[in-house]
This record gives structure tokens, C-alpha cells and sequence, in this order.
């Protein structure tokens, strides 16, 4: 895997995404393939004013950093978001698909996620907590969120 690693890393950045479409053909590998994809506007972002530039960036990088580590342990993440009430559904207003960066994967056009059935897990279990719908209305207060939270803070502790 490292050797395949090293040598991808040689290759011209216009080839990548024709390595990748061939890639995620072979089932077991594409889920690991689309959160690849995801890794280089990331880290730009991350690295520019409006990540660790900014107050908000700083916020958001934190809740994605978050957000990565609880929803690799799928059980913990449901855990969570029974503990916190947190109930509804997406209604594809593509914030939470925008946080801090644009996911390659999700089309503006259709507001809809390309690879919805191979999403990562930080897609499938978003929300996790009370702070990832903060993080959500950083970006975009205007537009209602699908999901809400039932417990109030002295129901939680």
C-alpha cells in the first residue's frame, strides 16, 4: 500500500481523477478512495485565511477534526446522537456539505451527493452533537437545518 501511495504521489495532478474513477471501480476499495479525495481541498482550506486564519475556520477545523474521530467509531456516534435527542432528516441544503470547504462530491446542480450509497461515515452520522448544528449554522443561519435537538441542557447531564 505505501509503494502504491508513494507512486501516486508522482503522478500528475490532472491524471488523478481518471486514476480514481478506474480506482473506485473495485468495490472494496472505493469508499477509501472518495475520502482521498477529499483530503487535498481540505487541507488547502485548512492552511488559508479562511481556515486557521480565521476565528470561524479554526472553529470549523476543530468540529471536522471532531467529527472525524466520533464517526469512526459508528456506535459511539449513534450513542451520542441518542444521548443529545437529535432527530429529523436532511433536507439537501448543502451546508453541511460545505463545511469549511466544498465536498468534490456533492452537485450543486441537483443538491444531491454523488456517491450517496459509498458516502464516508463523517457524512452518514452528521449530526453527531448539539455542536455539529452550531458548526452547520456558522456557515449558513439563513437556512433551517433538517435535523433538531429534543433534550435541553439539563435533560443531557
Amino acid at each position: 500500500m505505501a509503494s502504491l501511495f508513494l507512486s501516486l504521489k508522482r503522478v500528475p495532478v490532472a491524471a488523478l481523477p481518471k486514476i480514481s474513477r478506474v480506482l473506485r471501480s473495485f468495490g472494496p476499495t472505493r469508499r477509501a478512495i472518495l475520502n482521498f479525495e477529499r483530503v487535498p481541498p481540505f487541507l488547502s482550506v485548512v492552511f488559508s485565511s479562511d481556515g486557521l486564519g480565521s476565528r470561524k475556520g479554526r472553529t470549523l477545523i476543530l468540529g471536522k477534526a471532531r467529527r472525524l474521530a466520533l464517526s469512526a467509531v459508528p456506535g459511539v456516534a449513534n450513542r451520542l446522537q441518542k444521548h443529545y435527542g437529535l432527530v429529523g432528516g436532511c433536507v439537501s441544503c448543502g451546508t453541511s456539505c460545505n463545511l469549511l470547504m466544498r465536498c468534490p462530491h456533492w452537485d450543486s446542480g441537483t443538491r444531491l451527493c454523488t456517491v450517496y450509497e459509498d458516502r464516508p461515515s463523517i457524512c452518514r452520522t452528521f449530526p453527531i452533537t448539539p455542536a455539529d448544528i452550531r458548526d452547520r449554522n456558522l456557515m449558513n443561519e439563513s437556512a433551517q437545518c433538517g435535523f433538531t435537538i429534543q433534550k435541553t441542557v439539563e435533560e443531557v447531564r
